[in-house]
């Protein structure tokens, strides 16, 4: 333990005595009686410890509410045993064909007759708010590489990040999107829906039935390079959407590197604040100390990933690579890096209003400037007056 932490504990640990004997003393001199919350021997014989653990006991002993926010070495070996988890999930999604199987049951499950019930009641339910009429994110009369299963790769609105273009054509019933040759297509189709809580409902029934047939919804923010992306950008886009490999299935397949990552992380920080606390704390993950904890383990995937990446893209595959990035754990990384800045901005602004509010209050009870000799002198004279009322 660092001498000068020691000192300070030295020194906190004999004034925190010297306060409870005072309080006996003086309990006593009124004829009362006045017992500890704690054990004073206890307290004591943790004076000069050379035990780490000492400054914890400390705090617990006194029930101080507070959190050690420094890394031990179990914590280390948490987000090691989280973030080589998530390396080994991330190199089996996006480096090997290990999820095709998984993938082959799951388009099965979708062309299965209770599926195909599903999507056409979703179909009946959205169409139902336009009297049976066709959505307008659904036109189809442009050119596009393959049939017209693949539509949704074209229309801007089947992307997931822009539901707020999707409403708004499913109210204005005005369709946009791309053809095959980048040209931006808007057409009025189908029927629009002017009510705007019908229009979201209808929207979200339609999104979900489009999610649950074989090719999915587009991988999100694709959209955005057929768009603005060129002809190469598209049909390399609309090859792998067309084939299958390269929709909303995969971004899910893909967040569960970083799901599996804040299980393991949240279940260590329950655990260990139950090990100091004795209390169970479900939210404990997002408190200061281990939401760094997250943010290194998917910094670790991330890096792991655009590496292996990296040198994929410049030996053999090229910008088609790019299909093997995994975007949602680069997204959970930005997000927990923001997490973690609002955190210490949150703990700086609270800790400099309690220091304020402290100060304050220091002020309003200032005591008069003596000196420590000044301040033992004046208590014994009240201690010599209290005596002599006594014998009186």
């Amino acid at each position: 333990m660092d001498e000068e932490i020691q000192t300070l504990r030295d020194a906190t640990i004999d004034t925190q005595v010297d306060i409870e004997n005072l309080k006996i003393d003086m309990a006593s001199f009124k004829g009362n009686t006045y017992l500890p919350s704690y054990n004073i021997e206890d307290l004591y014989n943790l004076k000069n410890s050379s035990d780490k653990k000492s400054l914890l006991k400390i705090i617990k002993t006194l029930n101080i509410d507070y959190v050690d926010e420094s890394w031990q070495r179990a914590d280390w070996i948490a987000v090691f045993i989280a973030g080589a988890v998530g390396i080994a999930l991330d190199v089996l999604i996006t480096q090997t064909k290990i999820l095709r199987p998984v993938d082959s049951k799951v388009k099965e499950i979708l062309a299965s007759g209770k599926i195909k019930s599903f999507q056409d009641i979703m179909d009946k339910f959205s169409n139902g708010f336009r009297h049976g009429n066709s959505a307008p994110i659904d036109f189809q009369d442009f050119e596009m590489r393959g049939l017209k299963n693949i539509h949704e790769q074209y229309s801007f609105v089947h992307d997931p990040l822009r539901f707020i273009e999707g409403i708004i054509q499913m109210i204005t019933g005005k369709y946009s999107g791309v053809d095959k040759f980048g040209n931006l297509i808007q057409a009025p189709f189908g029927e629009g829906i002017k009510n705007p809580i019908q229009a979201v409902i209808s929207y979200v029934a339609h999104m979900i039935s489009d999610m649950c047939n074989q090719q999915g919804l587009p991988y999100p923010g694709t959209t955005f390079l057929m768009q603005f992306g060129s002809d190469k950008v598209r049909e390399d886009i609309t090859a792998a959407y067309r084939s299958q490999l390269f929709n909303s299935r995969t971004f899910i397949y893909q967040s569960l590197p970083s799901l599996f990552m804040s299980i393991i992380i949240h279940s260590w920080a329950i655990y260990d604040n139950y090990t100091r606390t004795g209390k169970i704390k479900l939210k404990i993950g997002n408190d200061l100390k281990y939401q760094p904890m997250l943010l290194v383990s998917n910094a670790m995937v991330v890096t792991s990933n655009l590496s292996i990446n990296a040198v994929r893209g410049i030996v053999a595959e090229g910008p088609r690579v790019l299909f093997r990035v995994n975007y949602p754990v680069i997204i959970n990384t930005v997000k927990h890096s923001i997490k973690y800045l609002l955190n210490v901005n949150k703990r700086i602004n609270m800790n400099g209003k309690e220091i304020q509010e402290m100060y304050e209050r220091s002020e309003k009870e200032k005591l008069e400037q003596h000196s420590v000799e000044e301040y033992f002198e004046q208590f014994d004279k009240e201690y010599d007056d209290f005596l002599e009322e006594m014998e009186e």
